[in-house]
């Protein structure tokens, strides 16, 4: 069907050969777009348009050359990249047809053809999914099979895609090395000079902070205008140098 596609250009001096021997000419190739049930759209791209094929066929080798799992077993099949299920199927005689698909024509400005409505429950499965937790498909199915819990149904338990589950299992990349810290108290200290909304009982509006990195110890000067910063830090500097018999070597600020 040539106004399937998307992106389309002739084609011309291949052919494919069928199992019965008989050769087909290709004419033309390019991309299709699908809907998937739950309203993503999938782009296939080296689609070959073949006029004289009874059937649309998805080849399993060009999938896995594009990183794409298939597996099967007597009764359906899935597609997946890595723990994300693209696609699914059922078995239709000695063939497998892929479900909850329809066909984004280019000539008729989007509107669904063609491909047959899948008939499984996967609206109903991703309901549950997302009610229980969002649980895997296998947990999913066990609760159905075992009627753990009142009010499942006995259905398909493929939701298929689930933008949830793929971002809140994504892990953050680690940062490369990590900051010295301090080998002994005073060696770094850290300070910051923040601003209070409400006036305290004494007329401040502002606190300077002092933390050492090595103890984790705060000290806090309440502050009525920020230009006491630097008499409250040499207040604090006597102070610990007094107590600890050691000079601060850095303070680190955020040039406020």
């Amino acid at each position: 069907h040539k106004e399937w596609f998307c992106q389309y250009e002739k084609y011309d001096g291949c052919s494919v050969y069928l199992g019965n021997g008989e050769v087909l000419t290709i004419v033309g190739r390019g991309k299709v777009k699908l809907r998937m049930k739950n309203g993503m759209v999938k782009t296939l791209p080296g689609v070959m348009h073949i006029p004289g094929l009874s059937r649309n066929l998805i080849s399993v080798g060009v999938m896995a050359d594009a990183g794409i799992i298939f597996s099967c077993d007597k009764d359906s099949c899935k597609m997946s990249r890595g723990s994300m299920v693209i696609a699914r199927g059922a078995r239709r005689g000695t063939l497998y047809e892929l479900l909850g698909s329809t066909v984004i024509p280019q000539a008729s400005g989007g509107a669904l053809v063609s491909e047959k409505e899948s008939t499984d429950d996967t609206s109903v499965a991703m309901l549950w999914h997302q009610r229980l937790g969002h649980i895997g498909e296998k947990g999913l199915s066990t609760i159905s099979t075992k009627k753990l819990v009142e009010g499942v149904p006995e259905c398909s338990m493929g939701f298929g895609f689930c933008e949830h589950c793929l971002y809140g299992k994504q892990n953050r990349v680690k940062f490369k090395g990590e900051g010295n810290r301090a080998t002994a108290i005073l060696d770094l200290i850290y300070s910051d000079v923040c601003e209070s909304p409400e006036e305290s009982l004494g007329g401040s509006r502002y606190f300077v902070s002092f933390i050492d990195d090595y103890s984790r110890h705060a000290w806090i000067y309440f502050l009525k205008r920020k230009s006491e910063v630097i008499n409250k830090f040499r207040e604090f500097n006597a102070l610990v140098e007094n107590q600890f018999d050691r000079r601060i070597k850095v303070l680190r600020t955020d040039n406020g």
